[in-house]
């Protein structure tokens, strides 16, 4: 009896699953069904607008789609899934360049370079220096022919250039955001008759651009040109609300470095309670929170709101990662607290964390920026004038040492003129003894077999002709392999022949092949030093000019622009 009792329990259940089963099926049938009516942009739409986007982005993947609605799927799917949701920056990468492909093919270069744009991003939240200057680099080469909204232009101004400020370069971005506030006051200045609506939108974009400045000169702790822009925002025509909304949080971090602890908790503390929906102002607020606590060695509270802050982690794209610096102030209050324990926890997290972003540098300047012996003397900066002969000192060492510039560049200069006129005289005779040797057959010797020898060395001629040292990845293990012989004897022959070892020898080829080009390409003339030493097989532009250097006497920019006197 109870057997059967058993098997008819399984085999209910086995029904009750098979019947959930069919109706999750169809559940899920009628909902992507029910997509079926949305065309594209209005997937778009709801991508942009719903917590998970991935139900409409794999809608939108799984129509037949033209070039130019893939370059835009591919870039929302890149963005608002694998970026903002996942957080699986390879992932996004790979769509990234995927949407690139077919904005290539429609020819849509404003796509093209967002999605540079946001890859350059990716690269520079993990630290990947010269990866996103590369991307930026690329970026600005595009021209693009579209016609654009002057309203728009002028609304997404200095945008692009925000980029530097994630690479710790605040200088470029402020100029950048500098130049987009000007052209909107040009703009309102020449159009009175704009409508109300339209003015305060302009208003409004222009008060968010004097809140990035804000921010790049609050994290270069000149806390007083960070309050003019502060108090910009203050001051402006906005509603009481939309001046709320733009500065945010981000006036605790302001008042943290001004050494003003507790308004900057009354701040953090009063936004975080007005913002419980904005997932991401209160993961902020909690860092300010744990940040000003623990300076006013609160450590207990301090760490409180840092295990907060950990349970409710978002993606930041800022010159800080949160996340890591809450680890390193969480370790910081155990160790304080004497929690060995959970000092080892943290320690841990922070460890991994760090090695996986290579962020040691970057955390470095973060804790110095927050520690109160740098606040103090900041303090005083602030608060109390120079005395007058102080300046009057400092004025005349600036006047000498740019005086003693001028004399060392004159001298330098005239030098680098003269090494140009000498390369020029030896490439002359260069390209004449490489006509006349090419007409007479070269015979070497050497104690191995001489046929050896002239087949290694009509190999590299060969090697030479075909540019191959272009490349790279070209190595003397990879040549030897190529030639079909060992890298000792490889090393021998182009030491005696080429006159140095394998290095010099392939550097001399490619700075070689770089002057030919400048000297008989005109375009040419016009790249940059980094695409120049890309096209001639250097890994960045720090090696090509330094070995440029080496082998020419002369820096690249110099020789570039005495060739353009010339031609000119």
């Amino acid at each position: 009896m109870n057997r059967l009792f058993i098997t008819r329990f399984f085999v209910l259940m086995l029904y009750c699953l098979c019947v959930y089963a069919k109706g999750e099926q169809k559940n899920v049938y009628n909902n992507t069904d029910s997509l079926k009516k949305y065309s594209v942009d209005v997937l778009v739409q709801k991508c942009y607008s719903d917590i998970n986007p991935k139900i409409y982005c794999d809608e939108m993947l799984s129509r037949k789609l033209s070039d130019e609605e893939k370059t835009k799927c591919y870039n929302i799917y890149a963005l608002k899934y694998w970026f903002e949701t996942v957080n699986n920056y390879e992932k996004a990468i790979q769509y990234l360049n995927l949407s690139n492909v077919y904005a290539k093919k429609t020819g849509n270069v404003t796509f093209e370079k967002t999605n540079l744009n946001i890859i350059a991003v990716i690269y520079a939240l993990q630290n990947r220096y010269r990866y996103s200057l590369q991307l930026i680099e690329k970026r600005n080469r595009l021209k693009s022919v579209e016609k654009t909204d002057e309203i728009q232009e002028l609304l997404s101004g200095g945008d692009d250039d925000a980029i530097y400020a994630l690479l710790g370069n605040f200088g470029k971005s402020i100029k950048s955001y500098q130049r987009a506030i000007k052209n909107i006051d040009d703009y309102l200045s020449s159009h009175t008759d704009i409508s109300p609506e339209k003015k305060y939108q302009l208003t409004f974009y222009k008060c968010i651009k004097y809140k990035n400045i804000f921010l790049s000169y609050d994290y270069e702790k000149k806390l007083d040109s960070a309050g003019i822009y502060l108090n910009k925002i203050k001051n402006s025509t906005l509603s009481q609300k939309d001046k709320d909304d733009i500065i945010g949080c981000t006036e605790a971090d302001y008042f943290i470095l001004l050494g003003k602890l507790d308004l900057a908790i009354q701040k953090a503390t009063k936004d975080k309670n007005e913002s419980k929906n904005d997932k991401a102002r209160v993961f902020y607020d909690l860092y300010y929170l744990a940040r000003a606590h623990q300076l006013k060695k609160n450590y207990k509270e301090s760490l409180k709101y840092c295990e907060q802050g950990l349970n409710t982690i978002v993606l930041n794209i800022d010159f800080v990662n949160i996340e890591l610096e809450l680890y390193r102030i969480a370790m910081e209050n155990t160790d304080k607290l004497g929690d060995n324990a959970n000092y080892l926890k943290y320690s841990k997290l922070y460890q991994e964390k760090n090695k996986k972003l290579n962020y040691d540098s970057r955390a470095e300047f973060i804790s110095k920026l927050y520690s109160l012996d740098q606040i103090e003397p900041l303090e005083y900066e602030l608060n109390h004038t120079r005395n007058f002969m102080t300046y009057l000192w400092f004025v005349i060492l600036l006047l000498g040492l740019f005086t003693a510039f001028l004399i060392h560049r004159f001298f330098t200069l005239r030098k680098y003129k003269k090494r140009f006129m000498e390369i020029n005289a030896d490439f002359e005779k260069e390209i004449l003894k490489r006509k006349q040797d090419e007409g007479e057959p070269k015979i070497y010797r050497n104690n191995l077999s001489d046929e050896k020898e002239q087949e290694i060395l009509d190999k590299l001629n060969k090697f030479e002709k075909k540019q191959q040292f272009l490349s790279p990845a070209v190595s003397l293990s990879s040549l030897s392999a190529q030639i079909g012989t060992n890298t000792n004897y490889l090393s021998s022959i182009i030491k005696k022949h080429k006159e140095s070892n394998f290095n010099g020898y392939l550097n001399q080829l490619r700075i070689d092949y770089i002057v030919i080009k400048l000297k008989q390409n005109p375009e040419y003339l016009n790249y940059k030093i980094s695409y120049l030493a890309e096209e001639c097989g250097f890994s960045s532009h720090t090696v090509f000019s330094r070995i440029f250097i080496d082998k020419m006497g002369i820096p690249p920019s110099k020789f570039i622009e005495y060739l353009k006197k010339e031609k000119g």
